[in-house]
């Protein structure tokens, strides 16, 4: 028997040749093709689902027969990082563009402003040159520019083509000035657009937006997982990768930056431009997304005092960080805040104007770690809160990111449960908004308890025997189908107890943690004009169904609002705006950040909240 085996990766056809004994995870890996997987290939998260075509593997081990159903086993459905290649294989890996990825923005996601970036297009008649006039060709070009900005250069690369483009066309020009430096001239017949991106690094996906410059008009969104997922689902899992790998942090970056480009390149060629038309890229992300994009030792963050290298804005070269558009375009990083609230808050606060609000008004980023931010009014207060990967579908039995055939509605139908799927296709898993909906309408229907219990189905008498009989297993082995075998793509959808712990938990840290930022201040509940919901899925989650699960303030249901992909909305402000840039620094520098587990009341409100009201 050979010592390596070849395994295919399908539908891409991507070969790899590995040792006999490899894992499809790490087999996947060496081949370059993108497995989900959380838990960093412990097979505990269950996410790195993969088919087996045809092929010698080894045999389903235990952790894949407690993750996976009998059937889905028997299908030829296996966990990446549990199947070892015992011969050549050929495997079948979901695309990761089979993902909804509901970071798309619409055009009203993105509050209106007067356009100032920082990449300016200026069309031209320079003066032609004279005896009378022996002026530089750059110094006619630039004293062309009505708004001329302070201190104007030019690469060297654009003065070597000055002189003939500027006779090409009689002197009629199209210049392009990154900040103070003009970095292109061409004649007007060979005018290109003037494009930007702005990038949104989440812990679990990654979202690019294409923008035009001259209009400020989002024009593509381009939106993957984010690749680090392999280290770890969340932040403090890859911080403990790169700090125990002599090429850790190398690793992770290269990963991130390789996503990223190829989503810039995805967008560009969707709107039929060139790479060299994009000058600008602003990036968002929670601090340790930060720092590993740029290449920062994030060790400290996971430290106490949990210290950012720098929480300040950077802006460098593209070149200089590998992002592939203009050589001599810019890259500029919103700022942090602390060591555990990042530019993506940074970037909510922008879009929703928070701070220039008249009323206290409360934004939650739910996501893997959740951001708060509280404007009083005349303070602004920021915490954070481990609320864990659950509500983005990782750690749940049936958990999944929003894909075809995720549940993401649960209600009651006539006298039985009902579920929606996105595309209206079979149910395969549940994604966050549907664990949302599944916990309220379990709640309301007596089936979870106050503490969390799922109870027997036949003691709530006022039950119908069909929703009843959705109730299986004892103890802490109880679960509820929400889709039976009929609905579902193989076996049925459940929500078990340890989902219900998992909800809990991450219910629990946002609630308390909002509610000691509203003491700290002196407000009430009734004292918030609005509560804003960002993240991926703000604008997808029920808030009726928030409000019963106790995850918010008891406000009115007409005071929430979904913001959506905020972060990202705040990236493309601090694109197309200078002024929105500067509000961006001002809110990093005025904001005051809680450490809420220094005090010893967290956790007693933790406590208190893990009980459903």
């Amino acid at each position: 028997m050979s010592d390596y085996v070849t395994v295919t990766f399908e539908p891409a056809g991507v070969k790899a040749t590995v040792p006999v004994g490899t894992n499809l995870y790490e087999a996947a890996q060496q081949a370059g093709v993108e497995i989900s997987g959380s838990c960093g290939g412990q097979g505990t998260c269950g996410e790195c689902q993969v088919i087996l075509a045809e092929g010698k593997v080894s045999k389903p081990t235990s952790q894949e027969k407690e993750l996976l159903t009998t059937a889905l086993i028997e299908e030829g459905t296996r966990l990446a990082c549990q199947t070892e290649l015992l011969g050549d294989a050929v495997v079948r890996v979901p695309s990761v563009q089979e993902v909804v990825v509901r970071k798309a923005l619409t055009a009203e996601s993105v509050r209106s402003v007067p356009l100032a970036p920082n990449v300016r297009r200026y069309d031209l008649k320079v003066p032609t040159a004279s005896l009378d006039d022996q002026r530089s060709d750059f110094r006619r070009l630039a004293e062309a520019i009505t708004e001329q900005p302070a201190n104007l250069t030019a690469t060297v690369q654009c003065l070597r083509g000055l002189a003939s483009a500027l006779r090409a066309e009689d002197q009629q020009v199209a210049v392009t000035a990154v900040g103070s430096q003009v970095v292109d001239v061409r004649p007007t017949s060979q005018r290109s657009p003037v494009l930007g991106v702005a990038v949104d690094i989440g812990t679990s996906t990654v979202a690019v937006y294409l923008v035009d410059l001259e209009t400020g008009e989002a024009l593509v969104t381009a939106a993957g997982q984010n690749p680090q997922t392999q280290f770890g689902a969340d932040v403090v899992s890859r911080i403990q990768y790169a700090n125990s790998h002599s090429d850790g942090l190398t690793a992770l970056r290269n990963e991130i930056l390789a996503t990223i480009n190829q989503l810039i390149r995805q967008a560009v060629e969707e709107a039929g431009a060139a790479l060299a038309d994009v000058y600008e890229a602003t990036i968002v992300g929670n601090t340790c997304m930060h720092h590993i994009f740029l290449g920062l030792e994030p060790r400290y963050l996971a430290e106490s005092p949990y210290v950012p290298v720098t929480a300040e804005a950077v802006s460098t070269s593209a070149d200089r960080l590998g992002l592939e558009i203009n050589p001599h375009g810019n890259v500029f990083c919103l700022p942090c805040i602390a060591g555990f609230v990042g530019a993506d808050t940074v970037g909510v606060i922008v879009a929703s104007e928070l701070t220039r609000r008249d009323r206290p008004t409360l934004a939650v980023d739910i996501g893997t770690n959740g951001e708060i931010a509280l404007w009083s009014g005349e303070r602004l207060l920021t915490a954070s809160c481990a609320a864990g990967p659950a509500f983005e579908g990782a750690q749940i039995h049936h958990g999944m990111r929003a894909a075809p055939g995720a549940i993401d509605e649960v209600f009651v139908g006539g006298d039985d449960l009902a579920v929606h799927t996105i595309d209206d296709q079979p149910a395969r898993g549940i994604c966050g908004s549907g664990l949302f909906d599944a916990t309220a309408v379990l709640l309301e229907l007596g089936l979870i308890d106050a503490k969390g219990h799922i109870v027997d189905g036949q003691s709530c008498g006022t039950l119908s025997d069909t929703v009843a009989g959705r109730v299986g297993g004892e103890a802490n082995e109880r679960h509820v189908v929400l889709a039976d075998a009929g609905q579902s793509a193989s076996s049925p959808i459940v929500l078990t107890q340890r989902d219900v712990r998992e909800i809990q938990l991450a219910k629990s840290a946002i609630r308390a943690s909002t509610e000691m930022l509203l003491e700290m201040v002196g407000l009430k509940t009734d004292d918030l004009e609005e509560v804003l919901i960002a993240g991926a899925f703000g604008n997808f989650i029920n808030p009726a169904s928030a409000l019963r699960m106790g995850l918010l303030p008891e406000v009115p249901e007409g005071k929430i609002a979904g913001i959506g992909n905020a972060a990202g909305a705040g990236a493309i402000l601090t694109l197309v705006s200078l002024r929105e840039r500067d509000y961006a620094r001002q809110v990093a520098e005025t904001a005051e950040h809680i450490e809420l587990f220094r005090s010893s009341d967290f956790q007693d409100r933790f406590a208190e909240y893990m009980i459903f009201p």
